[in-house]
């Protein structure tokens, strides 16, 4: 009893220290970072950035710029935007989900899953179906070609900014406009159209609408993403805040309709926290149900890509997470324990990675914590 009383009596010690002081030091530090890339990149307006780690007593979010061009509101972190091949990851966890429920196996054909008319469609453009698994369609390794890639999307895109795209008419076009890039396991290729096909299979399963049916999967509420919904497909929740403008270059697509890259491929709209957050989470194995399914995700597939994952190296740390097509981010790196996230408002910006591998450089160094991903036992 006494050992307990003690026990006990430690415990309530320990919950009424107080809080430590944040790392006012580093986040200064990070701040200077993300102000130093946007004077590197004057055509962006605006950043915003997240970084996570507790070792370091840290837990910042930051932002500079404005939210547009000619423009004088403030850029900030709680400013929401498309996250785009962002989405990527969330899609890939959802797959894994109805894996942990026994709806879908990973090594199933692609053709006991999706519809007749997709089947055929991709049947009639050389593609094997039967030898396409799931896990190839999540790696990048099923032997597709992407439509986003060919030049005539983004030509259709400016053509006609408002016009609504379908799933159907993307995988039409992927058939259209692409030749199978190998055998199905063959070879790493990019496919957007690939995670478009991924997001079907969502829909058939569930009997739901892919946004939904994604937030429902994740357990978004459980998660606390209080900004995170998919465009068209939800409502804004209460915890989004307001839009910033992203941009190509000269041009602000903030007004295009987002169905030229919602089902699959992309779709989500967060802010910098969320997308951190949702990235920390998954690699910490508190979105996944089962430790099993967190390995898969991050060991099957080929470098640089896994399951929904991209893996990248700074300065021989891996990061695991993905970008997005407009300059958006989200990586961690199991040997420090820290996740960074951000949103540079132009796609034409020096690439997103470079900022994050900047922020890792920084978080590293705070406190000798450079250390070889290998002696911490990390995923690699």
């Amino acid at each position: 009893m006494k050992r307990v009383l003690c026990a006990f009596a430690l415990a309530l010690c320990i919950a009424a220290a107080p809080v430590a002081a944040e790392n006012a030091a580093l986040e200064a530090e990070l701040q200077g970072v993300i102000e130093t890339f946007l004077a590197e990149n004057p055509g962006a307006p605006g950043i915003s950035a997240c970084a996570v780690c507790p070792a370091l007593e840290l837990d910042w979010t930051g932002a500079t710029g404005t939210v547009a061009r000619n423009s004088d509101e403030p850029m900030t972190p709680a400013h929401t935007f498309r996250i785009a091949s962002n989405t990527k990851p969330y899609v890939a966890a959802a797959i894994l989900r109805l894996a942990e429920q026994g709806r879908i196996g990973l090594d199933d054909p692609l053709s006991r899953y999706i519809s007749p008319a997709h089947d055929s469609v991709l049947r009639a453009g050389g593609y094997d179906t039967d030898a396409i698994t799931i896990a190839r369609v999540m790696s990048h390794t099923a032997g597709f070609g992407d439509h986003s890639g060919d030049p005539r999307f983004i030509g259709r895109i400016m053509a006609d900014t408002l016009h609504v795209w379908t799933a159907d008419e993307k995988i039409r076009l992927l058939v259209e406009w692409r030749e199978p890039v190998g055998a199905p396991g063959e070879r790493y290729v990019y496919s957007d159209t690939g995670y478009i096909i991924l997001g079907t299979i969502v829909e058939q399963l569930t009997g739901r609408r892919l946004g939904p049916a994604v937030r429902d999967l994740l357990d978004f509420e459980k998660l606390g993403l209080q900004a995170t919904f998919w465009e068209y497909m939800e409502e804004p929740p209460a915890g989004a805040g307001p839009r910033a403008n992203q941009h190509l270059g000269a041009v602000d697509v903030t007004a295009w309709h987002a169905s030229f890259d919602l089902y699959g491929g992309g779709g989500i709209v967060a802010d910098v926290r969320d997308l951190t957050r949702f990235m920390r989470l998954l690699m910490r194995g508190e979105v996944l149900e089962r430790e099993s399914s967190l390995v898969e995700m991050t060991t099957r597939g080929t470098r640089p890509y896994r399951l929904g994952l991209i893996v990248h190296e700074c300065d021989g740390r891996l990061a695991f997470g993905h970008q997005g097509f407009w300059n958006t981010f989200a990586y961690h790196v199991p040997s420090l324990d820290l996740t960074v996230g951000g949103c540079i408002l132009d796609h034409e910006a020096t690439n997103g990675w470079e900022l994050a591998c900047r922020l890792i450089r920084a978080a590293a160094a705070d406190g000798g914590m450079a250390k070889d991903s290998r002696e911490n036992g990390s995923i690699r």
